[in-house]
């Protein structure tokens, strides 16, 4: 059966249930001409007449009735058919695994996880929060956030933020027992904070001006894994932190961490997220990326 035959026999039966050439091509969106022409073709397929027509109504023929008898519980099945697709779509469940740093939760992810999950009650999240640089299809997760320029190039990447921006700290007490660096090289005689990578190495401060970076290495006297442990310990006193601006914006607020040598620090690459690729996404994950596709550009 063609294509032709299935479009004429919904609007045959349309007209069938209106009893009304009028009434039929207002519910289809068509004119009343090719109504009357995709039912005249289809009785001409058939060779037989199944409505019968006057200047005041229309009513199926004795053929026309045996054949919506059949039609009628048919396209009942596929709009019903249909609707259920239709929900599946809508109601997309699922676990969906994704690894990142805990800067990138509390900056990127969790502000927008209420209306998500809102929006997506069938779906679950399952997160790892930690810093190393896990591949996600070795380690079984969906995908990740990182820095953008830190992701593999097999990956397919989209950008989340802009920019990163980054503060050195330190407490009132902390500043005023040693001073206030003026230039980086007056940190070699300060106390610093370390951060250790998962793969076990140090991470050095970028500092510079006009364009020209250095990569700093700080003489540390504690160093911890955890951008969290670092802040705690820039609010005890314990030296001098580089940390996301975001991590301390309500301390520095607050006046309990001071912000020091601000001309002399860049912005770092914002976060993406990453996968392996859209043919290996599941739905749920899938709604995730468009999720945070649009929150991205509320942001912009």
């Amino acid at each position: 059966m063609d294509r032709i035959i299935l479009r004429d026999l919904a609007v045959f039966e349309t007209v069938a249930r209106h009893r009304s050439f009028t009434a039929a091509a207002a519910e289809l969106g068509l004119s009343q001409s090719a109504i009357s022409y995709a039912v005249g073709q289809l009785e001409q397929r058939l060779g037989v007449a199944l409505l019968a027509r006057t200047t005041r109504s229309v009513a199926p023929t004795e053929a026309g009735k045996r054949l919506l008898g059949t039609l009628v519980p048919a396209l009942g099945s596929i709009s019903d058919e249909l609707s259920m697709l239709q929900n599946m779509r809508e109601t997309i469940s699922g676990t969906v695994r994704l690894t990142m740093t805990r800067v990138c939760y509390d900056e990127v992810l969790r502000p927008i996880l209420g209306d998500f999950l809102d929006r997506h009650r069938g779906i679950h999240l399952d997160l790892s929060i930690d810093d190393g640089l896990n591949d996600p299809v070795a380690d079984g997760f969906d995908g990740g956030i990182r820095f953008g320029n830190l992701v593999a190039k097999d990956m397919v990447a989209l950008p989340l933020t802009k920019a990163s921006p980054i503060s050195i700290v330190g407490a009132p007490d902390y500043l005023r027992a040693h001073g206030a660096p003026q230039t980086p090289e007056d940190l070699k005689q300060h106390r610093c904070l370390g951060y250790r990578f998962a793969s076990s190495r140090l991470h050095r401060w970028t500092l510079g001006k006009n364009g020209q970076w250095i990569r700093f290495r700080p003489e540390t006297v504690l160093v911890l894994n955890d951008g969290e442990a670092i802040r705690m310990a820039a609010l005890d006193g314990l030296g001098l932190a580089y940390v996301f601006s975001s991590q301390v914006a309500d301390d520095i607020a607050a006046g309990r961490l001071l912000p020091v040598l601000e001309a002399w620090l860049p912005d770092l690459p914002g976060f993406s997220l990453y996968y392996p690729g859209a043919r290996q996404t599941s739905p749920a994950f899938r709604a995730l990326i468009e999720h945070l596709r649009g929150a991205t550009a509320e942001r912009s």
